[in-house]
This record gives C-alpha cells, structure tokens and sequence, in this order.
C-alpha cells in the first residue's frame, strides 16, 4: 500500500485484496508506505480486508507492516493489524481528523464542525485503545519485574505499579514521545479525578434508591460532572459554560460512560482473566485453584481489575492524546507504547511473539543430555 490513501488506491487494491481471500485464509500482510488520507477510505480497506465470506469463514489475520512511513490513516491501519510490525528506520504520525473542503463556513457551521471533529477525535481514540491495549498490556506485564528496582531508585515517592510502569518506558522513548508521555499522564490525571469524584456521587445516590431510570441516572452524572468543572475552573476568571464548558461538559459525560461500560465489559474482563496468572500472588492462585472451575473467571476479575484498570484507563488517556497536535513517532517509540508489536531487527525488545514462539534449543539439550550420560557412566 503504497502513496496516498485515497479512492483510486480502493481501486487498485481491491481485486488484489479478494483474491487473496478466495485463494486461503492465510493471514494477510500489508506492507504501508503512505502519507495517510481520507479516513473512510482506509476504512473501507480494512473492512474489506476483514470481511467473511459465503461460507461464514472468519476474517483473514492481517500482518501490518510500515516500510518508510505510516501517517495520519495509515497510522491508524498500520495499529488495526492483529499484528503490527515497523522497520527500524521508518516513522509513524498520529494526529487528530482533518477538515478538507471549500465550502465558506458561519459561525454555526463552524461550532457544528469543530463538535463533529471533536466527537470523533474521542470515537477514533476508544477504537484505537480497543485495537492495541493487548500490546500495551503486554508491555506492562513485561516491565512488572523491574518496578521494585524503580522504586527502590525513587524511594522519596510513593510509586504505584503505573508510576513505575511509566518510569520505565520513558526511558527507552525520544524526546517528542515523551512530551506525548507527558500530556496523556496530565490528561490521565483529570480523568481520574473527574471519575473518582462522579463515581462518589454516584455511590452515595445509590445507597439512597437503587431504582432509578437511566435519565435520572444521567441527570445524576451531570449535576456530578457540572460541580466537577466549576471547582476545577474556580480560578479561572474567564471560563465560562457559554465559552468552552459546555462543550466540556459534553466530552466528559461521553467519556465517563465510555469508561463504565468498558470497564464492566466483557472484553476487560477478559483481560483481567488473560493476564491474572501474572499479577496474583501464589497464595491467590492457591485460593483461585480451590474454587469450583465455574467460580474461577469471577474471582480472577476481582483480583487483577484493581492492578490493570489504572494502566487501561492511562491507556485510554493516551490514545486521546495521540488525537491532539502532530504526535510523530519513531518506531522504537510506536514500540514501547503499544502501538506495534515488533520492530523489525532490533534485538533486546521483547516482542510477544518470540516469547510465544520460543523453545529450548533441542540440539544443545541433546548435547547436554548426552554429557549427563557420560557422567554417570564415569
């Protein structure tokens, strides 16, 4: 896939693309090297690329590759492979929609355009951490036997598992990448405090009545949210409802829905079930391996959501950020922060893959084996 991301490129690659499909199942690579383009018609690429067939066969894998560079759309479909890999020297861009058009805009044209942008900067962005938190996970649950050594550097701090988690990768990003670091940990903080003061009032309306319907619950969420903003904007003269807090307003009632659902979700208790071997203590999995098999799942949720769900919802935060400004990123970079699996080449980062695929060296085995034998035979 190579220039730039457009209707004549749909063109070309379609053919390509369902033949390869009607010959196998195989995964699929695509190898990118494109300036991006219009979103729909990376969209329409890649739903094409995962799209069934008559006989209801699941998708073919996609294996994505980025050669020279991956931009603005061909970032966002370089990170939807079910693996993605980069080579060492090429970059990837990521930045929030772009407007293209002539047409003379008003004031309400404008407002209705800078919602419409906004809206699905924030829809683009939960997409991106459904596609990638696996890797992002990963990289955590990599980096989890080092956090003792962090803190041990930084003992003046109280660091949390996120803390040193971060601590960590910033080390291994460039100086653009952790600017970026930067702006996702402050927005992150916002997050948490605007989530920890609605889920209060939230609690506290609960214990009174738990029959409520969902427009009282919401009316519940933005009297919570508007006193939220008011505190949080008290020293600032300036800011008003009627300017820009009403619009805040609304980006943070979608997002604390966003949140809860995700954070109930299946998919994230999946998570919680997948990574559990690695974050509870053996005197856990001892108690976990007593339970009837049916009550596993629940109480391995309940043990690992309070260590995963501050790095996810950090995630979430980050792959926001990667909406605003030009955020351009080396492949060591896209690397370290979830955003590929692999860089091509490069030795020292563990990838999921080797890990997976590793085995012990059966020749040096039979050898050691072999000299075991003699041994005992002397």
């Amino acid at each position: 896939m190579q220039g730039l991301i457009d209707q004549q490129l749909v063109n070309r690659l379609t053919p390509e693309i369902i033949s390869l499909q009607s010959q196998s199942r195989d995964p699929i690579t695509i190898y990118i090297d494109s300036p991006g383009g219009l979103v729909a018609h990376m969209q329409a690429l890649l739903n094409l690329l995962t799209a069934s067939n008559q006989d209801f066969a699941a998708p073919c894998h996609l294996i994505t590759v980025v050669t020279t560079q991956a931009a603005s759309a061909a970032a966002d479909l370089l990170s939807s492979g079910d693996y993605a890999l980069a080579f060492p020297e090429s970059t990837i861009l990521y930045h929030g929609l772009r407007w293209h058009g002539d047409v003379q805009l008003t004031a309400e044209s404008t407002s209705l355009l800078a919602h419409h942008l906004r809206a699905n900067n924030d829809t683009y962005a939960m997409e991106l951490a459904r596609k990638t938190e696996f890797r992002f996970m990963f990289r955590f649950i990599y980096c989890r036997n080092q956090f003792n050594e962090v803190r041990l550097k930084y003992q003046e701090k109280k660091m949390t598992d996120l803390d040193c988690f971060l601590s960590l990768i910033s080390e291994q990003l460039s100086e653009s990448a952790n600017e970026l670091l930067q702006n996702a940990r402050q927005r992150h903080g916002r997050y948490t405090s605007l989530l920890q003061s609605v889920l209060h009032v939230m609690k506290k309306s609960d214990e009174k009545s738990d029959n409520k319907t969902t427009p009282q619950v919401e009316a519940i969420q933005l009297k919570a949210i508007i006193d939220f903003e008011v505190k949080s904007n008290r020293k600032n003269k300036d800011w008003t409802f009627e300017t820009e807090g009403i619009q805040q307003l609304t980006d943070d009632f979608f997002l604390l829905n966003e949140y809860l659902r995700t954070s109930r979700s299946r998919r994230f208790q999946n998570l919680c079930v997948r990574w559990s071997d690695f974050l509870l203590t053996d005197q856990e999995q001892v108690e976990i391996a007593e339970l009837p098999e049916a009550d596993r799942p629940k109480k391995m949720v309940e043990k690992a959501r309070p260590v995963l769900r501050p790095v996810w919802s950090f995630f979430v935060a980050f792959c926001h950020a990667l909406q605003e400004g030009e955020n351009d990123l080396t492949a060591r970079d896209a690397f370290w922060l979830g955003l590929i699996d692999e860089v091509i080449g490069e030795e020292g980062l563990p990838s999921y893959r080797m890990i997976s695929e590793y085995k012990p060296d059966e020749q040096k085995q039979g050898i050691e084996n072999k000299a075991d034998a003699a041994s005992a035979g002397a």
